[in-house]
């Protein structure tokens, strides 16, 4: 459950950029409903974990010095009869069903969604000009940089995402789609399976690390959060550090030194 909800987050995440970047008036109406948006992920989260709850039981075996205890699925199974050999062909469609939903809405959804939200945000932090005045050579060098560094974090973020959960979504594939379900998984299996899903699990650990090297307002905040940096009023230059430079400082300065 905590996987789902890491992933709608991800997601939320990319949205709440979009509409920061692009539609920058309305990055309020995405930060008052900040809290709705987490009760919906967890919602969403537990409603796609409820099927395991469902169908996942205890099972049990005594051995000789101790009992070994274990959860397994339970699905339906079916039995069909193969035309060629006449032997059964054991099935689970109740599971592939419910692993194929799972592989398409947790990975291949996110990932379309994603690239679509970061390509527009690169596109507009890229090619659109800082609102301002006369802006100068100085300027313009440390606003590429800044556009520069946010390219780099979105392409990271995004690539290490598709990275970390590809090989859990191919164990997943293999083990519903396999011809035989009568003959054990192979031995290999078992060991990519737990590397897949602790790549899986890191995912979680290195966002983090992205938004640390590549966001100084992201340090800021993680410092302040651990009492070691003096809250400061948010300028646009601060601000701006995050995704793009703007004139806004300067604009001001005018404004106030005419007053």
């Amino acid at each position: 459950m905590s996987m789902v909800a890491g992933i709608f987050s991800l997601i939320l995440i990319a949205c709440d950029r979009f509409f920061g970047i692009v539609f920058a008036m309305k990055a309020h109406i995405i930060e008052r409903k900040a809290s709705y948006s987490i009760i919906i992920i967890w919602v969403c989260a537990i409603a796609v974990a409820t099927p395991l709850l469902v169908v996942r039981k205890e099972e049990s075996v005594t051995w000789s010095n101790h009992v070994e205890i274990w959860c397994d699925d339970t699905w339906p199974m079916s039995l069909t009869k193969d035309p060629a050999t006449g032997r059964d062909i054991v099935s689970f469609p109740g599971r592939k069903a419910y692993y194929t939903f799972l592989t398409i809405a947790l990975y291949f959804i996110p990932m379309v969604t994603m690239s679509a939200i970061y390509s527009l945000i690169i596109m507009t932090v890229w090619f659109k000009r800082a609102p301002g005045e006369r802006v100068s050579a100085k300027e313009i060098k440390v606003q590429k940089r800044v556009k520069r560094k946010v390219v780099k974090m979105l392409v990271m973020i995004l690539a290490t995402f598709g990275f970390c959960w590809l090989p859990l979504e191919i164990v997943i594939l293999y083990s519903e789609y396999r011809t035989n379900r009568l003959q054990p998984l192979p031995e290999w299996y078992g060991v990519l399976e737990f590397l897949a899903y602790t790549l899986a699990y890191a995912n979680s650990a290195i966002n983090p690390l992205i938004y640390a090297g590549f966001n100084e307002n992201f340090r800021k905040g993680f410092r302040t959060l651990f009492g070691c940096y003096e809250r400061k009023l948010y300028t646009a230059i601060s601000r701006a550090d995050s995704m793009y430079n703007t004139s806004t400082t300067n604009v001001t300065t005018q404004h106030m030194t005419r007053m």
